[in-house]
């Protein structure tokens, strides 16, 4: 679950920088301090950062859940037993 929060976070972050760049590409400049020229920056080098570190965290977060999957159906498969009450038998004296 923590896994596809990170995931959902990352993702959304990537969205809203790219959203914010499409937007705000062709804006009227003040100057030297101009904040959507600040924040235009923040977006590429967030962009910048997460293109090397998402490409890892999406390969670790997609085996691990990978591995979660299949220990999960091996003690499920391993642990279905038939008893008298699964079956349903009637133990009538």
């Amino acid at each position: 679950m923590l896994a596809w929060l990170v995931l959902f976070m990352f993702g959304l972050v990537i969205f809203g920088s790219t959203v914010f760049i499409v937007i705000h590409a062709d804006h009227e400049c003040t100057g030297e301090d101009c904040s959507v020229c600040m924040e235009l920056a923040e977006c590429h080098k967030t962009l910048n950062a997460f293109g090397t570190d998402v490409a890892g965290t999406v390969k670790i977060t997609v085996m691990l859940i990978a591995i979660a999957f299949i220990i999960k159906e091996i003690i499920v498969d391993r642990s279905y037993h038939t008893t008298l009450i699964s079956l349903k038998v009637e133990l009538l004296n």
